[in-house]
């Protein structure tokens, strides 16, 4: 249907303000007095309804800035109603709204400016994904955020240790192993340790390792502890933070394995190919699949330097007369994505030794790049090859 109307919505945490115009750019609603709630939407269908009959929602072209989390209630309400609904690219729309000399900014005129963007037809839309795919990129990106949380709580723990307990980590290099964690559950400090029998300390750690663990190695562990130069001042305290910290990071565990079940279960109709690649494993994949959506839109000549930037592995470069900045990331796209597609690289190249990523690392590292640049580049051709094999519905054969 034709687009006779055009809806700019200037999105807020607690209320939006709302322009409608109609092709000729004719100023209908012009208001900011729409709380996000349901009283607040009932408000706004109610006054739409005595401008334009209902029937003619599909002739509306709805627009609003991707702002945080805010905008997803109103962009799926706006489709039931049976709008055309876009989601606008927020430096396009910061671009748009700086045109003019006296700059004067409101909720309402950012309202008109929106609607404005929308008639004229110039405008790049935020991709926003459908069905499923909105449950999977949230419990993706919920999964990420608390193992971000998580890294946080254990570097708290390792700096605690660093000042109770330096030497602990000459017994135990893998602090977060289940064998370490059992020890330290149940002796916060090295005081609590020394307190513990050895036969104690054997079997909690034998009972965590499943009967792999020495007696020698926690003869050394009692003995490291007596003769600690750690702080011995304020060991309560000490001893309180890690019991804190270790049941956070045990429920945030918890919670991060509740996830992973239910993306496995979202993710069965996923295509398998990405999982061929060394490095993407079923979560990595569904976090790929989920970041991407619908992979249609990126295909075309130059469709996987398209993905590269999407995923904000791009090139950026700051250039003013003759001077000539450094080119780094632009950092621009899906951080998800960009987490996901670094963690992949890095094992592809490190763990799992894949001979065509290794030697695109190692040609890097031997030009002098830093470690961060030369796995970036491995990151590019992971983003390359993923293209492909979308596009090609195709499994991973390396290239030496």
């Amino acid at each position: 249907m034709e687009t006779k109307y055009y809806l700019g919505i200037d999105i807020g945490k607690r209320n939006h303000a709302i322009a409608l115009t109609d092709k000729d750019g004719k100023l209908l609603m012009k208001t900011g007095n729409f709380a996000a709630t349901s009283e607040g939407w009932q408000k706004f269908v109610s006054h739409l309804e005595k401008l334009i009959d209902h029937t003619e929602y599909p002739s509306v072209l709805a627009g609003m800035e991707a702002t945080g989390h805010y905008w997803l209630t109103y962009y799926l309400k706006l489709k039931e109603l049976g709008m055309q609904v876009s989601v606008l690219n927020p430096l396009e729309v910061k671009a748009f709204r700086n045109e003019g000399i006296r700059g004067n900014k409101t909720d309402a005129i950012d309202a008109e400016k929106l609607a404005k963007l929308l008639r004229f037809g110039e405008f790049k839309e935020t991709y926003v994904p459908e069905g499923d795919l909105i449950a999977l990129r949230q419990l993706t990106r919920l999964r990420g955020d608390f193992e971000v949380m998580l890294t946080g709580m254990k570097q708290k723990i390792l700096a605690v240790l660093d000042q109770t307990f330096p030497e602990y980590r000459t017994v135990f290099k893998k602090v977060w192993s289940a064998t370490s964690l059992a020890i330290l559950t149940q002796a916060h400090t090295p005081e609590a340790i020394t307190l513990l029998s050895t036969r104690e300390l054997v079997a909690i750690a034998r009972k965590a390792s499943r009967g792999r663990i020495k007696e020698g190695e926690i003869a050394k562990l009692q003995t490291m502890a007596k003769e600690t130069i750690g702080v011995k001042v304020g060991g309560d305290m000490f001893s309180l933070a890690l019991d804190i910290l270790l049941s956070q990071i045990e429920h945030l565990q918890g919670k991060i394995d509740l996830l992973e079940k239910k993306i496995a279960d979202l993710s069965k109709n996923l295509e398998p190919y990405l999982v061929s690649i060394p490095g993407i494993g079923p979560i990595t994949n569904a976090i790929t699949l989920a970041e991407i959506g619908n992979f249609n839109r990126f295909i075309g000549l130059d469709g996987a330097e398209k993905l590269v930037a999407f995923a904000g592995i791009d090139p950026k470069l700051k250039t003013s007369g003759q001077f000539v900045g450094k080119t780094k990331m632009s950092k621009r796209g899906s951080p998800y994505l960009r987490c996901a597609i670094r963690q992949s690289a890095f094992v592809a190249v490190f763990t799992a030794k894949d001979p065509m990523f290794s030697k695109i690392y190692e040609k890097q590292i031997n030009r002098g790049k830093h470690f961060e640049v030369a796995l970036s580049h491995v990151e590019r051709k992971m983003l390359h090859v993923i293209y492909s094999l979308l596009k090609n519905k195709t499994e991973y054969v390396p290239k030496i």
